[in-house]
């Protein structure tokens, strides 16, 4: 289910039929490729590839937003009436198979209309092909801006992007209405969901593209469960027509099944939950059924990772929380090439990344959190709880302009958490969307340890540049703090790992626990009118979400330094251990009744925020923030409801922050 209302086109709207071009219309093609262009004339180009497809493939172009046929037009209001009006105009066209491609804003364009022939007709597209700088998970990185651009800015953009519009003043003017009319809808664009397409996606950009970056294109992976594939091509912004015929071959192979391997991959992956992530069935917030049965009768047992490696899973609260305050028996180091590491190699595992202080030995490993201590202590939590109060109402303020349908994830659950931590770390929040990819990447579960390798790399360099930039000027927040009160004492290197593995441990649990407590408010009615009238304590009504929906898996992967029994298990020297920290929080020996969300609850010591020196930094913002937005968002939104059945939401098990991807509601 993907994220778009299933509004129609507003009445008295231009004819769409005009934008579809279509040079030469075949009998019974095998393949239909829609293009999405940009810039005015572009439309034209595409038509030449009709001549370079195999036969049975036809071309045709959207030809939104040429500039040609539409300053005559009505403007168009939003992104959302835009998209209606191309669906629409391919309602002829859904009885073969189609596979789209959008340059620039074509691309945001194609990717809508993707969402409407999904949510609307069923149509899944061959594959989603994009290029340029439009990319919807950037435009939902932030709110929309406060205020309307000035002609100045619409023209510096536009005139970087085209040379005949950097040499023709006169035909800047003309074009100018149409300009600042596209603007405006991709600067007020969000979308309404962050739904994963079926359809694969190819995502390509210019080599001198300045427009694009690589993190830019990569952020499309967020958007399919499908295959993704990214490709760098020589040109500028306009590479296209240097590199016509490359692409359609490509785009060929992507419809023809060229894909079709890793999306089996990918499909059948998703199907095979191992154990020690896997959530029951019947319940998307309780740990799998098998996990009581375990905790009577095998409160220790094997499970596998996805990398091939065997580990001991801890099931019970007890040992749980020995194995996790026992540092001297239990090292975290391996988890330096990613959240889960492969078998031990032969050499041994790498030192410890700098700054990256989970994988310190504890002497060191308890310096650099008594640094960072006083930047995420309670006192620091309530100084900051204005801000989160701030950004909460201006979330829900948009929400309610808009109406219904919203999409909690995207436009409140991602959002809130994501511009309250980058500010307190010092990040501008500019950055936020070349930043997703990578962490994104270093959250996954799935054996991608090159693609983290890369994600470590370029983590690297942007952080030190900010280092950087903060001991040149130090600002008031966490690196700024750091810097002035310890600048002597760490590298550069090492500021840059911290900053890492804050930015690791960060938005991300603290959004998962925001997103599935809604979800899981949403469906308990009862439960949710003692947090909204106040007849729940906020402080016990976050601890008990916190401890129920336990999203973070494991915390984190252990080796035994010795041979050590467990519940009467052996493990050896040099053997993996995961406690399964959903289950330790359901123990019975921890408390009577824990299956069950009760908001009234005194809450047990549980684990979900993990133990002793491996207790959660941030504990004290998560449990700000969640006092902060779930009575709010309740009662801003009453009559709070899904928009679509429970078992169509799709969920993140192989994620160190298990969440929800969209929760869409009406009210």
């Amino acid at each position: 289910m993907t994220g778009v209302s299933a509004r129609e086109p507003a009445p008295g709207r231009t004819d769409a039929s005009r934008w579809l071009l279509r040079r030469r219309v075949l009998p019974d093609p095998a393949l239909r490729l829609v293009c999405f262009p940009h810039a005015g004339g572009a439309a034209t180009f595409f038509h030449g590839w009709q001549d370079r497809v195999p036969h049975g493939t036809e071309v045709s172009a959207i030809c939104y937003p040429g500039r040609q046929n539409r300053i005559a037009e009505p403007p168009l209001t939003s992104m959302a009436e835009l998209a209606d009006q191309a669906h629409a105009a391919l309602r002829g066209l859904l009885d073969r198979p189609l596979a789209l491609f959008g340059h620039s804003m074509g691309a945001v364009v194609a990717y809508e209309v993707a969402v409407r022939l999904a949510e609307r007709d069923g149509v899944t597209p061959a594959a989603l092909l994009v290029s340029g700088h439009g990319a919807p998970y950037l435009c939902a990185a932030t709110a929309p801006p406060d205020t309307a651009a000035d002609d100045r800015e619409i023209a510096a953009l536009a005139a970087a992007a085209d040379p005949a519009l950097r040499h023709s003043p006169e035909l800047l003017d003309l074009v100018m209405p149409v300009l600042r009319a596209d603007h405006a809808l991709l600067r007020a664009y969000r979308p309404a969901r962050t739904p994963r397409l079926a359809a694969p996606v190819v995502a390509y950009r210019g080599a001198d593209d300045a427009r694009a970056t690589e993190d830019d294109m990569r952020s499309w992976q967020a958007m399919t469960r499908s295959a993704f594939r990214y490709r760098t091509l020589p040109g500028d912004h306009f590479y296209l027509t240097a590199q016509e015929a490359g692409l359609v071959a490509d785009v060929v192979d992507a419809c023809d099944g060229g894909m079709a391997e890793a999306q089996e991959a990918q499909e059948s992956a998703d199907r095979d939950v191992p154990l020690f992530v896997r959530r029951s069935p019947s319940c998307p917030f309780d740990p799998a059924e098998e996990f009581a049965r375990l905790r009577e009768e095998r409160p220790v047992v094997r499970t596998t990772l996805p990398t091939g490696a065997r580990a001991w899973l801890v099931t019970r609260y007890a040992d749980a929380r020995r194995v996790i305050a026992d540092q001297r028996r239990f090292s975290s180091r391996a988890a330096v090439n990613g959240p889960v590491p492969p078998p031990e190699p032969p050499e041994g595992f790498p030192p410890p990344r700098p700054g990256v202080f989970y994988t310190y030995e504890p002497e060191e490993h308890a310096r650099i959190r008594r640094m960072l201590t006083p930047e995420f202590s309670a006192q620091r939590a309530r100084a900051l709880e204005p801000r989160a109060e701030t950004l909460a109402d201006r979330h829900l303020d948009a929400i309610e302009r808009a109406g219904p349908p919203a999409d909690l994830i995207a436009d409140f659950a991602l959002p809130v958490p994501r511009l309250l931590f980058l500010e307190l770390l010092g990040v501008p929040v500019e950055d936020s969307g070349r930043l997703h990819h990578d962490l994104a990447l270093l959250h996954d579960f799935h054996p991608v340890h090159e693609a983290q390798a890369g994600a470590f790399r370029r983590l690297d360099v942007y952080l030190r540049a900010l280092v950087e930039a903060a001991r040149a000027t130090p600002g008031d927040n966490v690196l700024g703090h750091l810097v002035t009160a310890h600048g002597t004492d760490l590298s550069d290197d090492e500021l840059a790992g911290m900053a890492c593995q804050l930015l690791l441990a960060g938005y991300a649990t603290i959004s998962g626990t925001l997103g599935l407590s809604l979800l899981a408010l949403i469906r308990d009615p009862g439960q949710a009118a003692l947090v909204r009238d106040g007849r729940a304590r906020p402080a016990g009504v976050a601890e008990e979400l916190i401890r129920h929906l336990s999203v973070v898996a494991f915390g984190k992967v252990f080796q035994a330094t010795q041979d050590v029994t467990i519940a009467g298990q052996d493990i050896a020297a040099g053997e993996y251990v995961l406690c399964s920290l959903p289950s330790a929080n359901r123990d019975q020996e921890l408390a009577d009744g824990l299956d069950r969300l009760d908001v009234t609850r005194e809450p047990p010591h549980h684990l979900a925020l993990g133990h002793g020196a491996h207790h959660c930094l941030g504990a004290e913002l998560a449990r700000m923030e969640l006092r902060v937005c779930i009575p709010r968002v309740l009662r801003r939104l009453p009559g709070l409801r899904l928009r679509v059945p429970l078992g169509e939401l799709r969920f993140t098990p192989l994620n160190a922050a298990y969440g929800v991807e969209s929760l869409p509601v009406d009210w």
